[in-house]
């Protein structure tokens, strides 16, 4: 039992080496929002995205999602996930294996996708976030997660402070309740917009990130509110939108099953 517990608490251990190298090296989520050019039907392009698929291993590998809320409803979201997050020495090798790969044999599908700002990069926060996956790893109780809900949030000009004030101080009230939840927090590097903040959290069914997770979300705002008497003036000269959407996990329009995680959590 003795040798079981030194086991358990050097994993931890290793995995908080793990996450501090993250935290004090820069790592990227990179990704690409696609949608279908006018007259394609969603199966052909899925078909075409089967056969395209063959150019994305190693480097070039990735993780398809549908949109199924919010404005890009319909639309996927592509994921380079040779390693995720992406190390910042790694990036430069994954961007060119996704953009100068080898041709495919009967490749149709580039004629038939609409590319809607190519590829962005999102700088991983793990001081903002909480239950970090790559620490916690990638499965819900076993299970591969469905789905990923992203809350945005728009950082109006001069409101990068009070935006960090308030979600450091979300955070760290977030971190003393018992919520087993993991919220990843990104702020967008290259790519359109890129003052935008994101948090993210996987889940396996749609019914957990409604009731419960407002509930937990209620519960921190109202302790938020008794310790920064401010808030609702920080939130006016913080951000002045915010919205949703929900990714679906597309195994089958995937090169890897591997989500949330990386190489260097799985040693």
């Amino acid at each position: 039992i003795n040798n079981n517990n030194n086991e358990v608490k050097m994993k931890k251990i290793l995995l908080m080496i793990i996450f501090c190298s993250f935290a004090f090296g820069q790592a990227y989520h990179m990704q690409s929002v696609l949608g279908l050019k006018d007259g394609v039907k969603v199966a052909d392009f899925e078909k075409a995205m089967m056969q395209h698929n063959k150019a994305h291993t190693g480097l070039a590998a990735v993780n398809t999602f549908s949109v199924v809320n919010g404005p890009n409803a319909g639309k996927y979201v592509r994921v380079a996930a040779a390693q995720w997050p992406t190390p910042l020495d790694m990036v430069d090798s994954v961007f060119d294996a996704h953009s100068d790969h080898a041709p495919v044999p009967y490749d149709k599908w580039g004629s038939m996708v609409d590319v809607e700002g190519g590829m962005e990069f999102w700088t991983l926060r793990p001081d903002l976030s909480r239950n970090m996956p790559t620490v916690e790893g990638a499965d819900i109780n076993g299970q591969q997660p469905k789905y990923i809900t992203i809350y945005y949030y728009g950082v109006q000009q001069g409101g990068n402070n009070n935006t960090e004030q308030v979600f450091a101080k979300f955070n760290e009230i977030a971190k003393q309740t018992d919520s087993t939840r993991p919220w990843v927090a990104m702020t967008k590097t290259l790519g359109g917009n890129v003052n935008v903040y994101s948090y993210s959290t996987p889940h396996m069914t749609m019914s957990e990130v409604l009731a419960p997770a407002q509930a937990e979300f209620a519960n921190v705002i109202g302790k938020l509110n008794v310790e920064m008497p401010d808030l609702d003036n920080k939130v006016r000269n913080g951000w002045s939108w915010m919205w949703s959407e929900t990714w679906r996990f597309r195994p089958e329009l995937s090169t890897t099953c591997l989500l949330y995680t990386s190489d260097a959590a799985d040693e």
